[in-house]
């Protein structure tokens, strides 16, 4: 996910390299909106969050083998290899539709200027881009991991059905842990005189509030709640996270750092006043992501969890608008 924010749309927000506008999308909706939130409201979230984890506790799923599962890379360097091609891939994608013709009016000629003979708006365009520097790094993804530089392990991913299941179940678990770490964060810094993060921390969110157009909103969350996770997933537990497995690392180990690094990329696109808060969701949510991948052996459970948290975003905030 990278784009400009904590800064007015005009000035900045469009104001990107190819390798942003598939950041855009990518760190799309990995954080609560942090006001708004009523004294009820505030417990009911806690009562869900000590219920998760109680349920996480008492079924010990962050119990998981030692052995890797699903398919892993022949070696980690095969796999680092691997990871960079991934991240180029979205840039990738990216050229190639500006070089069909996709054009973001007002980039690279002045704050306010619009491009001559532009077919898209800027709003338009820049989804168009998103899609397709993500459409591009699940082509790359998917074709690497089922070659031969990637082998199966003695556990194989789970079923379709299960895998599914196992996402939805982890949906309700991560979300209230997640949403009320958001809100403690925020009340902490308020109470030591900082800066509360942004009503709304991301530029799509606040592209989808200020546009109010039917049929952006329903392409941005068809991308966000399909293509994004599934992209994300493909690379980051789906490539990265094996080649550290490969490495020597845990499950769990493994798991954490690939929520880090996760994080910790997308620390320039976070507005100063919500990076406390956006990094420590972003290694919860990342960290949710990656024990997933380890008890089921492969992504489309991560990418359910993942899509289930981008939809909910995007319902929460224009319900807040409606």
């Amino acid at each position: 996910m990278a784009a400009a924010f904590g800064a007015t749309r005009e000035d900045h927000a469009f104001t990107m390299n190819a390798r942003s506008f598939i950041d855009t999308p990518a760190v799309l909706l990995q954080s609560e909106p942090a006001g708004g939130a009523n004294g009820t409201l505030v417990a009911a979230v806690c009562v869900c969050a000590a219920v998760a984890v109680a349920l996480i506790w008492r079924g010990k799923l962050l119990r998981v083998s030692q052995e890797p599962s699903g398919r892993v890379p022949q070696d980690a360097m095969l796999g680092a290899i691997a990871m960079a091609g991934f991240m180029l891939a979205g840039s990738l994608g990216a050229t190639i539709a500006l070089g069909l013709g996709v054009r973001v009016p007002g980039v690279g000629e002045g704050d306010h200027a619009i491009a001559e003979g532009a077919h898209l708006d800027r709003d338009f365009a820049r989804l168009a881009l998103g899609v397709a520097g993500n459409l591009m790094q699940v082509i790359v993804a998917l074709l690497v991991i089922y070659s031969p530089l990637f082998t199966n392990t003695s556990r194989p991913a789970s079923r379709l059905s299960l895998a599914c299941r196992d996402g939805v179940v982890a949906l309700f678990l991560a979300l209230p842990i997640v949403t009320a770490l958001g809100l403690a964060i925020s009340a902490a810094l308020s109470l030591l005189g900082f800066p509360l993060p942004p009503e709304t921390s991301h530029e799509t969110l606040r592209i989808l509030e200020e546009k109010g157009n039917a049929l952006f909103t329903i392409l941005t969350l068809m991308h966000v709640a399909l293509l994004v996770p599934l992209a994300e997933e493909a690379g980051w537990r789906g490539i990265l996270q094996p080649a550290m497995r490969r490495a020597g690392l845990g499950p769990l180990v493994a798991s954490l750092a690939t929520a880090i690094l996760f994080a910790a990329i997308h620390w320039p696109v976070i507005p100063p006043e919500g990076r406390a808060t956006g990094f420590a969701i972003l290694v919860t949510l990342g960290f949710a992501l990656g024990v997933l991948r380890e008890r089921t052996g492969g992504i489309l459970a991560p990418a359910v969890l993942h899509a289930g948290f981008n939809a909910w975003n995007v319902a929460y905030t224009l319900s807040r608008d409606a």
